[in-house]
C-alpha cells in the first residue's frame, strides 16, 4: 500500500485492511477473536486468516466458493454472499498493511468516523442518552470491577455526585484528614483505570430486545461451532466405512 505524505503532516497512521463483514459477524456471534472461532469450530486459522486479511479470494478460478469460505459462513450462520462483497470475492492483496500521513485536522475528521474514536474515551459518550438511574447503576458496576479500596471509591462517588451530593477535592481532603494532592492523585489514578480497562463499556449492558436477539444469535453460533467438528468426524467415519466395504467386495 502506498504512503501519502505532505509537508504539513502531524501524524503517521498505520493502516491494516481486513474484511469488515467477517469481523462484524465474528463479533456478533460472540467470538472474541479468529483464534477462538477456529478453536471452537475446528476451522483452520491459517485459512480463515487469509480470507479475513484479503490475502486469498473466497472464489476459486472456476467461480466456486472455497471450502474454507463455505465452512466459515456455516459457522457464522450466514451465506458467503453476506461475508464478501462483489469486489472482495476475487480480490487479493499482496500486503494489507500500510502507512499514511495526516494533518491534525484530517485526524480529527477520521476520529469522528471510526467506530472506536481515536482521540476520546468511548466511555464518555456511552451513557449520553441513558437516564440518571441507569448511569448511576452502570458506573457503580464499573467501579465494582475495579475493586478499589473503600476510600478511593468514596473519592470518586463523592466528587462526581454518584448517588450523593457532589463534593470538592478540598472538602474530601478535610473529611479524610489527608492533603489535597493525595485526593487528586488517587482520583486521577482511579479514572485512568476506568478509561484504560474500558470498564464502562463492559458494565453497560442494556436489557432490551436487541440485546436479547444478540444473545440468541451468539448461543446459536457457538452451538454450531461446537457441533461442526463432530459432524465432520461422522462424515469422515462414514466415508471410511464405505471405502472399507468396497475393498471387502
Amino acid at each position: 500500500m502506498g504512503v501519502r505524505h505532505t509537508d504539513m503532516s502531524d501524524y503517521a497512521i498505520s493502516v491494516k485492511v481486513r474484511n469488515g463483514r467477517i469481523k462484524r459477524k465474528i463479533a456478533e456471534c460472540g467470538f472474541g477473536s479468529v483464534s477462538e472461532l477456529c478453536r471452537k469450530s475446528g476451522l483452520r486459522q491459517e485459512e480463515i486468516g487469509a480470507l479475513l486479511n484479503l490475502k486469498l479470494p473466497p472464489l476459486t478460478g472456476a467461480g466456486r466458493w472455497r471450502r474454507s469460505a463455505a465452512a466459515l459462513a456455516e459457522v457464522l450462520g450466514c451465506t458467503c454472499e453476506e461475508l464478501f462483497s462483489e469486489t472482495q470475492r476475487t480480490l487479493t492483496l499482496r500486503d494489507n498493511r500500510g502507512e499514511c500521513f495526516m494533518t491534525e485536522t484530517e485526524l480529527l475528521k477520521l476520529s469522528s468516523r471510526v467506530e472506536r474514536p481515536l482521540l476520546e474515551n468511548p466511555g464518555d459518550q456511552l451513557l449520553e442518552d441513558a437516564d440518571e438511574r441507569t448511569k448511576i447503576a452502570v458506573i457503580r458496576r464499573a467501579l465494582d470491577g475495579l475493586k478499589l479500596v473503600a476510600r478511593d471509591r468514596r473519592f470518586i462517588e463523592s466528587h462526581f455526585g454518584i448517588g450523593c451530593e457532589e463534593r470538592s477535592l478540598a472538602d474530601l481532603a478535610v473529611e479524610h484528614d489527608v492533603c489535597y494532592q493525595f485526593v487528586q492523585s488517587r482520583l486521577s489514578r482511579a479514572l485512568w483505570r476506568l478509561q484504560t480497562r474500558r470498564s464502562l463499556q463492559q458494565a453497560y449492558q442494556p436489557a432490551d430486545a436487541m440485546g436479547t436477539a444478540d444473545e440468541a444469535r451468539l448461543r446459536l453460533a457457538q452451538k454450531r461451532a461446537a457441533v461442526l467438528p463432530a459432524e465432520r468426524n461422522q462424515r469422515a467415519a462414514h466415508a471410511r466405512e464405505q471405502s472399507m466395504s468396497q475393498v471387502m467386495k
